[in-house]
């Protein structure tokens, strides 16, 4: 069961990762899509997968919401941090939280360097956002290949 979960978390990464980099937008057909999947497969596993999945989504929810309400990342990003931890369960979640956030910091100092590189020739703001929910989800599909 855990190598459909780790396919399946591979599809969603890529996804995301796409619609992420390309659109800066996580669309809520494909979180929709991916929660209902995650539950089916939570509960093929039973009772206690399936308290696992709900208890990632939650911390997965609660992680990034703070961030959300101080508007520092958009729903997107928190909503696929919970629908990860639905998939990947609160174990899997934390290790790939840490990882992606450690991507995105690096990230960020790369964007950074490039903007003052540049210094004002290209001031399309969009062009210089985090696409943080892509980084999470390359992070968790990765993770779950290391566990």
């Amino acid at each position: 069961m855990w190598t459909v979960r780790v396919i399946f978390l591979w599809v969603f990464a890529a996804a995301a990762a796409y619609m992420d980099l390309r659109y800066r937008r996580v669309p809520n057909r494909l979180i929709l899509c991916t929660a209902a999947g995650g539950m089916v497969l939570s509960a093929a596993g039973g009772r206690s997968a399936l308290l696992a999945g709900f208890t990632g989504m939650a911390l997965g929810f609660l992680l990034l919401f703070p961030a959300f309400l101080l508007h520092m990342v958009g729903g997107g990003d928190v909503k696929s941090l919970a629908v990860i931890g639905l998939v990947a369960g609160p174990g899997l979640l934390w290790s790939s939280f840490i990882r992606g956030a450690a991507a995105a910091g690096l990230v960020a100092l790369v964007i950074l360097g490039v903007r003052r590189w540049r210094s004002g020739r290209n001031r399309d703001a969009a062009a210089w956002t985090l696409p943080y929910a892509g980084i999470l989800s390359i992070s968790a599909a990765l993770s779950a290949l290391l566990a």
